[in-house]
């Protein structure tokens, strides 16, 4: 959720996914890069009980496109970033919400730990007042 965060703080200004590459000496374009890539790491995390239960949320896709960053960096197609970062991410985000809301119903979650984390200035990227 920090990381859908600080994207759409990055990529907020841009509606061209060529200015958006090339702005700032492609400085949004490669922190948005290194946030996907944090998504990917952070995916990879979730329970396999979890992904099971959350099957519509692309854990596959996500991954693999974390690699796609993480070992063809050159490679990437700003394109694709940008419709990731345009389409998927505020789909993705809408899922991990749900998935928040749903643990933190069956008390997976520690609602003093959640209460942490929204004081938390780690996670000021994080709009904690859709989740719940």
């Amino acid at each position: 959720m920090e990381a859908i965060g600080k994207i759409k703080l990055y990529a907020s200004a841009y509606t061209d996914p060529f200015d958006f590459f090339e702005a700032d000496d492609q400085k949004d374009f490669n922190a948005s890069l290194l946030q996907l890539l944090h998504i990917g790491e952070q995916a990879n995390r979730f329970s396999e009980e979890t992904k099971q239960i959350n099957e519509d949320v692309p854990w596959q896709q996500i991954r693999a496109f974390r690699n796609i960053i993480a070992h063809d960096y050159i490679g990437v197609d700003k394109l694709i970033v940008f419709e990731t970062i345009q389409v998927r991410l505020p789909q993705l985000k809408q899922q991990i919400e749900q998935i928040i809301r749903d643990l933190l119903l069956k008390k997976v979650f520690d609602p003093a730990e959640y209460q942490l984390s929204k004081e938390s200035r780690y996670y000021k990227h994080i709009d904690f007042d859709t989740i719940v």
